[in-house]
């Protein structure tokens, strides 16, 4: 079986926790798709700006490789970060290139505090573009991601 883990991270806490899933997984193939963003705090800042102002022109490299990706998998997961109790825009933007209708989907969202609205509004995006969704996770640490919980996550839905 084959899974893809698309994933989204600026601090490096949700690309942790997407490998840590992906090890976890011994009955599946694991390809990752990650959209990294890069540089300074601030210019990460002025990118998720952008984003907000619906101007994916930062990742769209990325983007477009993933609108030409063979959709022959088993099962997609998507990580997302919380920025405000909210999924990053580039969350909307990439599953508007993935085709998800019907599709097996699993959805975890990294957070500080909360995030249970963040992982609400996945869901219900995720369901909304056709997807069913078999497992989702929220991960809180302050400081560090939930290794062993994600590794948890992963064996879960293996």
């Amino acid at each position: 079986m084959k899974a893809l883990i698309i994933y989204f991270t600026s601090l490096g806490r949700t690309k942790k926790t997407a490998q840590a899933i992906g090890t976890a997984m011994t009955n599946y193939e694991v390809d990752y798709y990650p959209f990294i963003l890069k540089g300074t705090f601030g210019m990460k800042v002025s990118i998720q700006t952008q984003h907000t102002k619906g101007d994916f022109s930062s990742i769209e490299q990325e983007l477009s490789k993933l609108e030409k990706i063979e959709q022959n998998y088993d099962l997609i997961i998507f990580g997302m970060p919380t920025y405000g109790d909210n999924p990053p825009n580039a969350f909307y933007e990439i599953l508007k290139r993935v085709d998800i209708k019907e599709q097996k989907v699993a959805i975890f969202t990294t957070c500080s505090i909360t995030g249970k609205k963040t992982l609400e509004l996945m869901e219900k995006t995720v369901k909304d573009a056709g997807a069913i969704i078999v497992s989702q996770a929220r991960f809180k640490g302050l400081f560090r991601p939930k290794l062993r919980q994600a590794h948890k996550f992963g064996q879960h839905i293996n």
